[in-house]
């Protein structure tokens, strides 16, 4: 999901805007609904198209500008079902987070989705000045977002989204380390095996109390508006796990993948992830031997997938349905160098990137 001042693109097509019109209608028994504004693209991907719309209506619900996240394939049913549980219960409890409207099945276009409120303003990520001024203070809100984050207490959290309908087990990490293992079936990958061991060996025990974790968070992912944090979006990668994941990935993300998409930036980016951390740890204080675990972790799984990429005839349950964000060369060689540096274990690349 994106911001309210996000480039509109093309308008939906006349079919999937109808039967987003009919199914709110039906939902909340406005048979005349109308557009204001028709659906239009903002953003459109493997994983989800995003199309922004207004209504014009008299229930409260879906007065105001609202977003339609419109899932890509079938099985993201319980996808669209686990981000409104989670979306909402956050927001009840005073998280900048945008509120899940309602979510359908097959309703548009066959596909899984969810519609929930517009997030006005523009992402963290275009609107920091790289130098070190812009720095400390896009890391410090940064750091101060994400710390906040984790101080949520998840029992309530966790109660709110059974009430849902959802169990608290389809946020459990165990999923993540689940979907590494099945890359290791039947012989695939055995070059990685000394790495999936060491993941194994050095895996630390969890606290009792987990915390929220995001998944995902980095400054694209975080709406400013007004100086002030208007929105945290995109939740598919949500787990209860201890606030060292998370901030693992965020240091992933921000020093490897942000380093090769701000060209010439590397350095500046991982000044930004240290600035970040350091910023973290006054906050919330962390475990920083947790911390370099899941960053190597997060190195192996994103190497895995990005391996599914480039290996002809890998089965295709591995094989992203996209072209994975992580398989450009750079970013694999970048995950494999951090992952060697933390754990001494080399991970061959493939050779097509040799």
């Amino acid at each position: 999901m994106v911001g309210i001042s996000q480039h509109h693109d093309e308008q939906m097509d006349a079919i999937p805007a109808t039967q987003l019109l009919n199914f709110l209608g039906e939902v909340y028994g406005e048979a005349d609904l109308e557009y204001l504004d028709p659906p239009q693209r903002i953003l459109g991907g493997a994983e989800a198209e995003i199309f922004g719309f207004n209504v014009s209506t008299r229930t409260k619900e879906l007065s105001g500008s609202l977003v339609l996240r419109l899932f890509s394939e079938g099985r993201a049913v319980l996808q669209a079902r686990k981000e409104t549980a989670l979306q909402n219960a956050l927001a009840g409890l005073g998280y900048p987070v945008p509120r899940v409207v309602v979510h359908g099945n097959t309703e548009i276009s066959g596909r899984p989705f969810t519609i929930m409120d517009r997030v006005p303003g523009e992402t963290m990520l275009s609107g920091i000045t790289f130098d070190e001024s812009g720095i400390s203070n896009a890391s410090e809100r940064l750091a101060t977002v994400h710390a906040a984050l984790h101080r949520i207490p998840s029992k309530p959290v966790v109660k709110l989204v059974e009430k849902a309908g959802i169990p608290a087990s389809a946020f459990s990490l165990s999923n993540w380390f689940r979907m590494v293992e099945g890359y290791f079936k039947d012989g695939w990958f055995d070059d990685l095996r000394p790495g999936f061991n060491w993941l194994n060996s050095n895996k630390p025990s969890e606290r009792e109390t987990l915390s929220v974790c995001h998944g995902d968070f980095h400054p694209g992912n975080i709406m400013i508006h007004q100086d002030e944090v208007s929105g945290v979006l995109d939740w598919p990668g949500a787990a209860f796990a201890e606030p060292e994941f998370d901030v693992a990935i965020t240091l992933v993300l921000m020093k490897i993948a942000g380093a090769e998409l701000f060209s010439g930036a590397g350095s500046v980016m991982r000044r930004f992830g240290d600035s970040y951390l350091s910023n973290y740890q006054q906050l919330n204080g962390l475990d920083l031997e947790k911390v370099r675990y899941y960053e190597a972790f997060r190195c192996f799984r994103a190497f895995t997938r990005g391996m599914a990429s480039h290996t002809p005839g890998t089965h295709p349950d591995l094989v992203p349905h996209d072209a994975y964000a992580w398989a450009s060369p750079q970013r694999m060689k970048g995950i494999a160098s951090r992952f060697t540096e933390i754990t001494g274990i080399d991970l061959p690349l493939p050779k097509s990137l040799e």
